[in-house]
This record gives C-alpha cells, sequence and structure tokens, in this order.
C-alpha cells in the first residue's frame, strides 16, 4: 500500500514537474510574428514650434504655448492673445496627412498689432516624418495664400 501511495505520489510529482517546465518553456518563446516598431506619428497632438511661436496641438485645437517674438509678442503685450489662447482651431482629418482648420492672424501697423482675425478653412499637412507641419492660408485681411512651418519640439 506505501509503495502504491509512494508511485503515484511520485508520478504526481513528475506530471507537475513536467507541466510547469512546459509552462516554462512556453512562456520562453519568442513570438514569431513580433509587432513591427511604431512608424513616424500621423497625430498633430503636441508641441510645434514656428521660431516666433511656439502652439500646443491637441485634438482640435492649438494653443499659444509661448511666444517669443515678432508681432505675436505685441499682440500678446496689447492684450489680443494670451498663452493659452487659441492659435489653430477646428482642426479635422481629411485624409492621410492632410488636416482642415483655421488659423488666427495679427493685422498690424507698423509694429504694432490692431486687430486679430480667423482665416476661412486651411489646409496643414503633416510631413512624411511626422515632424513637420505646413500650414496654408489665407489672409482673412488682404487675401493671398500665407504659409507656415512648424517643426515638431518637446520643451
Amino acid at each position: 500500500m506505501i509503495c502504491i501511495f509512494v508511485s503515484v505520489l511520485t508520478n504526481t510529482i513528475i506530471a507537475c514537474l513536467l507541466c510547469i517546465a512546459f509552462i516554462i518553456s512556453g512562456c520562453a518563446k519568442k513570438d514569431p510574428d513580433p509587432d513591427p516598431p511604431p512608424g513616424p506619428s500621423t497625430s498633430l497632438n503636441g508641441y510645434w514650434d514656428r521660431g516666433d511661436i511656439i502652439v500646443y496641438i491637441y485634438g482640435s485645437e492649438g494653443t499659444f504655448y509661448e511666444v517669443n517674438s515678432g508681432y505675436w509678442e505685441d499682440a500678446l503685450q496689447n492684450g489680443f492673445i494670451s498663452i493659452g489662447s487659441l492659435k489653430l482651431r477646428y482642426i479635422s482629418k481629411l485624409k492621410g496627412t492632410i488636416y482642415s482648420g483655421q488659423e488666427l492672424w495679427n493685422y498690424h501697423t507698423g509694429s504694432t498689432v490692431t486687430e486679430v482675425r480667423w482665416s476661412a478653412n486651411d489646409e496643414l499637412t503633416l510631413s512624411s516624418d511626422g515632424n513637420t507641419l505646413y500650414v496654408s492660408t489665407i489672409n482673412p485681411f488682404e487675401g493671398g495664400t500665407g504659409n507656415s512651418e512648424y517643426t515638431r519640439v518637446n520643451p
């Protein structure tokens, strides 16, 4: 009776050890088809530097994050804009890396900003590497096309 018990116990222990070894070896196996590394970002979310301003885009809006120089600095000092106010709005993806939206413009006499106004729908195009944003807008004050280039940054 004791021999049968020891034999059953030994077989049970061996079976458990084999199961554990099988489980461990299964966990150590590499995935035969690992996911490829992510490609360039097609999202506009993040910080974008134009040189005179940095804009933070999240979802359908882009806000002034930093104003460094130029007419926007005058607009900031004269209360037309503030940090956190909208620079881009109504951003929506059209297809691939092409978006539409509106951009806030300023009108100035000499070096003094006298008015800000929204452009009509604009085209925003993200570069293939996801690090440059090209904004093509129609000047709401004088007509004609204005083009801006923003670079993705981490402030």
